[in-house]
Order: structure tokens, then C-alpha cells, then sequence
């Protein structure tokens, strides 16, 4: 059977569907001009980071001027705190927010001593007191899981004294001098151990540069 097209068809259907596709077309191209404006405000915002008398200095050659002025170094070192953050976590290697004060209160005892404060400090080397207290808990993972060997024998101590002897304070105690000499061995001992474990960390690691 065939359906006759009548004049009340046609209207429904320009009401209806016809309708639809119009308001259709018109949110698209209202969604494509506040796409174009945001892309035209990020542009002008983000692609230039200064302009120099009209000239725009990109953002692409500050990022490349960046990176080969000490750029490799940086990535090394966000490399190694994702590797090191990794394997703490694998361990279940925490470090307690106790510790991490404790340390702080401890540099900011040993500044002010010097006249400073720890705030003005941290400020002339470019950090901030949470780059501070993640540069603490990350020495303090790295010790906990490198196990570095504390134990410093007398004839190390008595070696170390004699080697430095032009070093160490002239006037000094045997006792003063031997504490000295077993501080420093097992500060060594530690970064001995620290580097050896990062060393092999990163041998095991699989990482990707891009």
C-alpha cells in the first residue's frame, strides 16, 4: 500500500527531523568556535613563554635550551626517585612523617646556628621545604633498603687516623680522634653501599627515554 505525502506530512516532518539536524549543526559548529577560541588562548598563553618586542620566544626552544643545559641531569635524577619510590613500595619501604620532622628540626637547628633561616636557605638553591622533606625520605629509603655495613674495625679506625693526620684536629684526644675516624668510615661505608645498590637498581630497571 502507498502512503500519499500530504501537506501535514511535510510540515511534521520539517518540524521533527528537520528541526533536529539544524539545532544539530548549529551546538557543532557553537562547540567547534569555542574550541577554536580556546586553542587561539592557549596558543597566545602557552606557545610563547616571553615576547621581545613583538617577537615571541616559543616555548618548544626554551624547553630544548633547558635540556641541553643541564636537562639530562634533571631527568637522571626524576628517573632515580621513580625508581627508588618503586622499589620502596614493592618492599613496603615507608618512611614515617616523624622521622622526616625530626630531620627537619635538626637542619633547622643547625641553620640557624649559622644566622639563617631555613626558609632563606632552602630559597638560595631554589627548593622549597617539600622538596626538603622528599629529599629526606628518599635518602632514608634508599639507606633502609641498601643495608650499608656499619661495622668499622679498630684497625680501620687506626688507619684512617694515620692517613689523615694532617686533617684532623692537632690537639685532639685519642678518643676524639678515633670518633672522628669511625664517623667518617661509616659515612663512607654507607655511600659505598647506597651507590653500589642505585647502580645496580638502575641495571635491573627498564626505563624508556623518549
Amino acid at each position: 500500500m502507498t502512503i500519499k505525502k500530504t501537506a501535514k506530512t511535510e510540515e511534521v516532518k520539517n518540524k521533527g527531523y528537520g528541526m533536529s539536524y539544524k539545532k544539530v549543526v548549529l551546538i557543532h559548529s557553537g562547540l567547534l568556535l569555542v574550541l577554536l577560541a580556546a586553542a587561539g588562548f592557549a596558543y597566545f598563553k602557552y606557545w610563547n613563554v616571553a615576547v621581545v618586542n613583538g617577537k615571541g620566544v616559543s616555548r618548544l626552544a626554551y624547553i630544548k635550551t633547558l635540556e641541553s643545559q643541564g636537562g639530562k641531569q634533571v631527568l637522571e635524577g626524576m628517573v632515580q626517585e621513580a625508581m627508588i619510590t618503586q622499589e620502596a613500595k614493592k618492599k613496603g619501604v615507608n618512611v614515617d612523617k616523624a622521622f622526616v620532622d625530626g630531620e627537619l628540626a635538626k637542619i633547622d637547628e643547625q641553620i640557624k646556628a649559622q644566622g639563617q633561616t631555613l626558609e632563606a636557605a632552602l630559597a638560595s638553591q631554589g627548593m622549597t621545604k617539600a622538596d626538603l622533606e622528599r629529599q629526606i625520605t628518599l635518602k632514608k629509603m634508599v639507606t633502609e633498603m641498601s643495608k650499608p655495613t656499619t661495622e668499622i674495625t679498630q684497625a680501620q679506625v687506626d688507619k684512617f687516623i694515620t692517613d689523615n693526620k694532617a686533617q684532623l684536629p692537632p690537639k685532639g684526644t685519642k678518643a676524639e680522634l678515633e670518633q672522628i675516624a669511625k664517623e667518617q668510615l661509616t659515612l663512607e661505608a654507607s655511600n659505598n653501599a647506597i651507590t653500589t645498590w642505585l647502580a645496580e637498581l638502575k641495571k635491573n630497571a627498564q626505563v624508556i627515554y623518549k
